[in-house]
């Protein structure tokens, strides 16, 4: 043992060096074994098919190096093969017509001597042509696996007859090109013990043997396994198996299985398994197993399934059956279709049997029956389930004692009284928003229970919620309603705000109009005023909403300042609307200036002139506008008098006709009405 430990410390030492030197791609993995009768054989396989085609052609370099103790650090190589390559083509079909039923010596000198299939130059045929080389570099591992021929004519296998039994060994494989490494395998030469085949399980089915044995404790000795049979007429095992077997179940991958189809159930058949080795070599075929093919098919279900009910609980079922080869019945029952069948018959009921009384029959809820039948082998089948029917057209009692709660959180909580009924199965929820609406079924499925909760949206204009139940029997009788349950929902959605539609502002105060707040459950329409500049607003009316539009006529103003309006609706859980827009008005203010009264006329004959004289306030910020018309006709501006409240001229005879009229402007362009007419003759 010590030996084998420094021997396995210089393969890790030489490895190590080869991986520090060598900084190629593709390398060969390497594995031997000592065979009596071959010496030491090895084996190798590539890491990728480019590798093992670069290698057919450059060949290959075999080296031995004996371990001694003491012989750690001087290691001596002796070569064994100088350049070893596949066996030419001409060797392989004398090989092949010597040895005609090795099919994996065909497979592998194809794969060696087979030309790739030549094709245009593209993207596609690139791609081609590497899964080519790939399924021919697989097919050559294959066939080296299990034939120890394909293995030595493809150059994947060297046999050292020369090595002696019980010897250390250190054995280097390398390619004679730089593209690919080597690799070395430590070995000591000593037989290797392969185990029998032991069979774990065996499924004996419908015409079929299945045999399982566990992958992890035979795949470190066998690569596949050869299945054989022992033929009853002539008493010779004959294999079964074409290619090797080293099949895994996919609900089963830690076992290797092995399935026969058999030609009829209960003939007795043998069976035997050996392992093959990568080496090309058979392992001790295991003990016999013994096996064979049962019955696995159910009789048919019974058919034609009757109930009669005879009253006080006693239920009469009969059915029929088409096949002999039965051996009993069982009976099950369950108050639902599809949950909790449990069975009835204390003891399976003879194969005889075509009827059976219940006995436990409940009349006040659902009967529903299975018949199962069975045969020798343990097959079961069963019916579906039947309803034995009870007529029972009583409904139960309508629900009472319904109370309930809406909390802040729109949960509704329901509850009320069990009813007396022992059929009862149990209760619907409806509800509506409105009493007088269509009801629609909350709960989908009857409530086994005498609560129920609900969630209610709150943001929505319905404040209303009504609830009412129903009851119903195993037998599919509805009750009557239960009376009407009304509950309010807590209001947290304020109503609409009301709308302006028209302003007037005139002498009589600004006149307001406004359409009211269109929310059912609003109380008051508020209007509100500010002077613009204020932060507040201030309620100067108050209105409900009977009318769909309102208005207010607002004379508590001051001329010429500007008010701001807004509006907002309260509903009658105190929440109120909020503020769409601001309406602006300026009040009213009256623009007319005293008229010119009381105008004194003097007519001096001598001078032929006319003097106007006139008193008015504040003279001194008013203008004054004279109009003049002679000999009847239109008034036209004749002179602007600024400050000054007379006014002279010169007329050309007293036949002429003058007429004057005055008008007031101030600075701000506010204007008075027209004096009255001036005459003068």
């Amino acid at each position: 043992m010590q030996a084998l430990r420094v021997l396995m410390m210089i393969l890790a030492i030489v490895q190590a060096a080869q991986a520090q030197e060598d900084t190629v791609r593709f390398s060969i993995q390497l594995s031997g074994s000592y065979l009596e009768g071959h010496g030491v054989v090895l084996r190798w396989a590539h890491s990728s098919p480019g590798s093992w085609r670069l290698c057919n052609y450059y060949g290959y370099k075999v080296e031995r190096a004996v371990f001694r103790q003491g012989t750690e650090q001087g290691i001596q190589w002796t070569t064994l093969a100088d350049s070893l390559r596949p066996q030419s083509l001409e060797s392989w079909r004398r090989k092949v017509k010597s040895n005609p039923k090795d099919t994996f010596l065909m497979v592998a000198g194809q794969a060696i001597h087979g030309k790739l299939t030549p094709k245009e130059f593209s993207i596609k045929s690139l791609q081609d042509k590497s899964a080519e080389l790939s399924n021919l570099y697989a097919a050559c591992v294959l066939a080296a696996e299990y034939s120890r021929d394909a293995a030595i004519f493809s150059a994947l296998r060297f046999e050292d007859a020369s090595a002696i039994a019980g010897e250390h060994y250190l054995y280097r494989v390398s390619p004679r090109t730089e593209k690919v490494s080597g690799a070395v395998f430590a070995l000591t030469a000593e037989p290797t013990d392969y185990p029998k085949v032991l069979v774990d399980t065996v499924n004996e089915g419908e015409r079929k043997v299945e045999l399982l044995w566990k992958r992890d404790i035979y795949k470190q000795f066998y690569s596949a396994f050869n299945v054989y049979r022992l033929n009853e007429k002539n008493q010779k095992w004959e294999k079964l198996n074409g290619a090797p077997v080293a099949f895994t179940g996919y609900k089963k991958s830690d076992y290797f299985i092995y399935r026969d189809s058999l030609t009829e159930n209960y003939q007795p058949a043998a069976y035997r398994i050996e392992g093959l080795t990568s080496f090309g070599t058979r392992g001790p075929i295991s003990d016999v197993i013994h096996a064979q093919g049962r019955d696995r098919t159910p009789p048919d279900p019974p058919t034609d399934v009757r109930f009669e009910y005879l009253g006080n609980g006693l239920m009469k079922i009969s059915w029929r059956v088409a096949q002999q080869d039965i051996e009993g019945f069982r009976i099950s029952k369950s108050n639902e279709k599809q949950k909790e069948f449990v069975e009835i018959t204390r003891g399976p009921l003879p194969k005889q049997a075509r009827s059976y009384i219940d006995s436990t029959c409940n009349e006040m809820i659902n009967n529903y029956y299975w018949i199962g039948v069975f045969d020798a082998e343990n097959n079961v089948n069963v019916t579906f389930p039947n309803y034995g029917t009870i007529i029972d057209s009583i409904p139960p009692s309508a629900p009472e004692g319904v109370t309930g709660s809406v909390d802040t959180n729109g949960v509704v909580t329901l509850s009320w009284k069990l009813g007396p009924e022992p059929d009862l199965k149990g209760y619907y929820v409806h509800s509506s928003n409105h009493p007088k609406q269509t009801y629609i079924n909350r709960t989908g499925e009857p409530l086994r229970d005498t609560f129920w909760t609900d969630t209610l949206p709150l943001n929505v204009l319905t404040e209303d919620i009504y609830y009412k139940l129903v009851a119903i029997d195993h037998r599919s009788n509805y009750s009557q309603y239960s009376k009407v349950l009304h509950l309010r929902k807590p209001d947290l959605v304020p109503p609409s705000a009301p709308v302006f539609t028209s302003s007037v502002s005139d002498k009589n105060g600004n006149l307001i109009r406004w359409n009211n707040s269109s929310s059912h459950d609003v109380r008051r329409n508020f209007l509100l005023r500010r002077k613009r500049g204020e932060q507040s607003f201030v309620p100067v009316f108050d209105c409900p909403s009977t009318l769909p539009a309102g208005q207010y006529l607002d004379k508590d103003l001051k001329p010429g300042e500007t008010y701001e309006y807004t509006m907002e609706a309260e509903d009658d859980a105190g929440l109120r609307s909020g503020r769409l827009s601001v309406l602006a008005m300026r009040a009213y203010l009256d623009k007319t200036l005293k008229a010119v009264s009381k105008v004194v006329v003097e007519v001096d004959t001598s001078r032929k002139q006319v003097s106007l004289y006139w008193n008015y306030p504040n003279k001194q910020q008013q203008t004054f506008v004279l109009y003049r018309s002679i000999k009847g006709q239109s008034f036209i501006t004749h002179k602007v008098l600024k400050a000054k409240t007379e006014y002279r001229e010169r007329y050309n005879t007293l036949a002429d006709s003058m007429r004057y009229r005055i008008k007031v402007i101030n600075d701000d362009g506010w204007q008075s009405e027209f004096s009255e007419v001036i005459r003068v003759k």
